[in-house]
């Protein structure tokens, strides 16, 4: 579908409009979340390898951590949690169909949004936006592959060991403590990959010069620290673990501002 033509409307008519786009994403996340419940079996398989890859790092660093930690893989199965309700396994189920719609909608969302705003902005501004808001959905993914395929597994690889070594307690392991942390170390992944995103955004259009930024690197420091700090599972070493690689994407992110440069100058056959 194109760009409407920029005319002006009555405000009755522009939530007409944003309510006509929003209608096919919604419908999608519907028909995903539906079909995706129907593989529950399949994404709780899906869901659990992360931890069994943790477990695979931490013996192979310590053997025998995770007997040690109380997580015992059973060898004809996949049956490593406990439940503590009758309906949390439909819970489970739930969240993971739900969070599946969601993958699969966001990025129609997102385009669907940007050609409702698109219709007010002009040429320089469109083609900007265009580059940059695709940018942003794909460094957000990118950060949520990285935290499935390695940052959880290294993360929760670290968890073991460190319960390997408690002497007075062990896992037990609920499905829904789980599925909560791996919800939200996923969804910080992908968050923290985005922070490149947004220094070359905030650059490109204008607002600040990445020479301005690295003058304020201690600030952003004390932020990462603090977003570390806050994330981080409660110990000092998850923190720092946390904190280093988060400014380094900010580092990054500038190292591409200025590669990228600022805002190009008018031009008025372009306006």
């Amino acid at each position: 579908m194109g760009l409407l033509p920029d005319v002006p409307l009555p405000l009755g008519e522009h939530l007409d409009e944003l309510r006509r786009r929003l209608v096919w994403p919604i419908l999608l996340f519907a028909v995903v979340f539906v079909a995706a419940f129907n593989f529950d079996t399949e994404l709780k398989q899906i869901f659990v390898q992360p931890l069994f890859h943790a477990v695979e790092i931490a013996d192979g660093f310590t053997p025998g951590s995770s007997a040690r930690a109380g997580i015992v893989l059973p060898q004809d199965g996949m049956k490593v949690f406990k439940t503590f309700a009758l309906g949390e396994s439909v819970s489970v189920s739930m969240s993971l169909s739900m969070w599946a719609g969601f993958a699969l909608a966001i990025p129609f969302l997102v385009q669907q949004l940007y050609m409702f705003v698109a219709i007010g902005l002009k040429a320089r501004e469109r083609q900007l936006a265009f580059i940059l808001v695709p940018l942003a959905v794909i460094c957000f993914y990118g950060g949520i592959a990285f935290g499935y395929y390695v940052g959880l597994p290294y993360m929760y690889a670290w968890f073991i060991q460190w319960q390997a070594q408690d002497p007075i307690s062990e896992f037990v392991l609920q499905m829904s403590a789980y599925r909560d942390s791996f919800f939200f170390y996923t969804i910080m992944f992908g968050l923290l990959f985005d922070v490149p995103w947004a220094v070359v955004t905030i650059c490109r259009v204008g607002l600040v010069t990445p020479d301005t930024l690295a003058r304020y690197r201690r600030i952003v420091f004390m932020i990462s620290t603090v977003v570390a700090a806050i994330i981080a599972p409660g110990d000092f070493f998850s923190m720092i673990a946390l904190m280093i690689p988060t400014y380094l994407l900010f580092e990054i992110g500038l190292l591409a501002a200025r590669l990228v440069g600022g805002p190009r100058t008018k031009d008025p056959s372009h306006a």
